[in-house]
């Protein structure tokens, strides 16, 4: 799909041409029917990030939509509003007050602005996120994303060939701590040890694979430290080149989607003692693990 195409009264624009794509003509408040619901989810595993314009949504409008895609995850401990179904991105307090910009929790969600993915740090890594733009400053604050299944189609078969099959270690320790040594709680430690997860994951809608890389990334089984950090960064490399990747510069009522399986994204700084920032994400939760007692169980 790299021309717009109507469907179902849906307009669908590719953002790259790799991946990504604008789609509009439905509102989510108005409801949407099975058949023009299909059509997004068949866009979704096509294109690996949706961007919806123009949707305001409320927090339980948001959890509705999102979970007719599948089950959410809960939110992490240790976070604002754990165990919800309802991410805070924001540098705001829930009574509205700026957080001090040098406090865990601003440090914790900083840590955004290194390339990774939803939930690779949890046993059962996540499917999918969707993020809506409630409150946006003047300035600052993209989010770039990069799609991973391009840059495993365009590593060399030999390449490829060596990927498969290797397991890395993710942890939510290992990417908070790169920032600061403070970004992550005693008790989120404990909450979420490293897991194993496949590096190669196939997509079962289409077949196509990806990897599942970042910075969340500890390890690689049968690696030294140094060779496993080497490949992450040589791989992250790869998928954030320009030709792999979509900066999005938000508005008020954006809503974007994206696959965990296949997406790598990144936030971008704004000043955030000036100006106030609150994005609300939800999350799918992965159909399974994808090691289990050392073992490659599943890729989708």
């Amino acid at each position: 799909m790299n021309v717009e195409e109507d469907k179902m009264g849906l307009r669908i624009r590719p953002l790259t041409p790799v991946f990504g794509a604008e789609i509009s003509g439905f509102s989510i408040r108005d409801g949407v029917d099975d058949a023009t619901f299909a059509e997004i989810e068949r866009a979704f595993e096509e294109r690996s990030l949706l961007l919806f314009r123009g949707q305001p949504v409320n927090d339980e409008e948001q959890i509705a939509f999102s979970a007719r895609f599948g089950p959410l995850e809960a939110t992490l401990a240790g976070a604002i509003g754990a165990n919800s179904r309802l991410a805070r991105i924001s540098n705001l307090l829930p009574d509205g007050t700026i957080k001090d910009p040098n406090s865990q929790l601003a440090l914790f969600t900083r840590a955004n602005l290194f390339w990774h993915t939803d939930s690779s740090f949890k046993a059962v890594p996540a499917k999918a996120s969707l993020l809506s733009a409630r409150v946006i400053p003047p300035s600052g604050g993209d989010t770039e994303f990069a799609s991973t299944r391009a840059a495993y189609e365009a590593l060399p078969a030999a390449a490829r060939k060596r990927l498969e099959g290797l397991i890395a270690v993710h942890s939510i320790t290992k990417s908070r701590e790169r920032l600061s040594p403070q970004a992550v709680t005693e008790e989120q430690k404990k909450a979420l040890p490293p897991v194993p997860q496949a590096l190669v994951r196939t997509n079962p809608a289409t077949g196509r694979k990806s990897l599942l890389i970042g910075s969340h990334i500890a390890g690689v089984v049968g690696m030294t430290e140094a060779e496993a950090m080497a490949l992450n960064e040589e791989l992250v490399d790869l998928a954030t080149r320009p030709e792999h990747t979509y900066r999005h510069t938000w508005r008020v009522d954006d809503i974007v989607m994206w696959d965990n399986r296949a997406v790598l994204y990144r936030g971008h700084p704004y000043d955030e003692v000036a100006h106030r920032r609150l994005m609300i994400r939800t999350t799918l939760a992965g159909s399974g693990p994808t090691v289990v007692n050392g073992r490659i169980v599943e890729t989708a």
